[in-house]
């Protein structure tokens, strides 16, 4: 979408904006390095119990010894790539509420960036917001992340830009006003 200035983006966000913000999220944020540890946890302590159950009751010797291959697939193999799993699960969930009825609609967002603060409207959600209520601003390859609180992030996707030099000077902008 063009953009009036370089004071203004105007973006929808997409399922790609979506799996991107949540592959951050899980990936980057303290709350989802806590569910990808309790994912491990879940995985490894899985393993243990299967094992444990197949010592503590006696089968046959070559279905125990499958058994055990099993748990270490589980207990490792789930505690290795418990981030790649909840990602995957994460995809197929949106993916999966494409045709949901309680999909939330895309609506058109726009951002001015003013010099002592910022607005952003998104249908008829309006709000303006100072740059030293920042608390973080981080920068993927893909988007950047306004957080605004521990739990409001707002996601700036690169598609909304000119290009990635106009997210990279936004970025800088962005760092700079909060820091000011």
């Amino acid at each position: 979408m063009a953009n009036k200035s370089d004071n203004e983006i105007r973006f929808t966000l997409t399922d790609d904006d979506y799996k991107s913000f949540g592959r951050y999220r899980i990936l980057f944020t303290e709350g989802g390095k806590k569910i990808v540890m309790r994912q491990r946890i879940i995985y490894l302590i899985s393993g243990i119990v299967i094992a444990a159950l197949f010592t503590m009751f006696h089968v046959d010797p070559n279905f125990t010894k499958l058994a055990y291959a099993v748990a270490a697939v589980i207990g490792i193999g789930g505690f290795l790539f418990a981030h790649k799993i909840i990602l995957r699960q994460q995809e197929k969930i949106i993916d999966a509420d494409k045709n949901s009825a309680e999909r939330v609609h895309p609506v058109e967002n726009i951002i001015v960036f003013g010099d002592k603060q910022f607005e952003t409207a998104a249908g008829e959600d309006k709000q303006t917001f100072n740059y030293k209520d920042i608390k973080q601003v981080d920068m993927t390859e893909d988007s950047i992340y306004v957080w605004m609180s521990d739990t409001m992030i707002m996601p700036l996707p690169l598609h909304a830009f000119k290009g990635q030099k106009h997210m990279e000077d936004t970025y800088n902008l962005l760092i700079e006003r909060k820091d000011a």
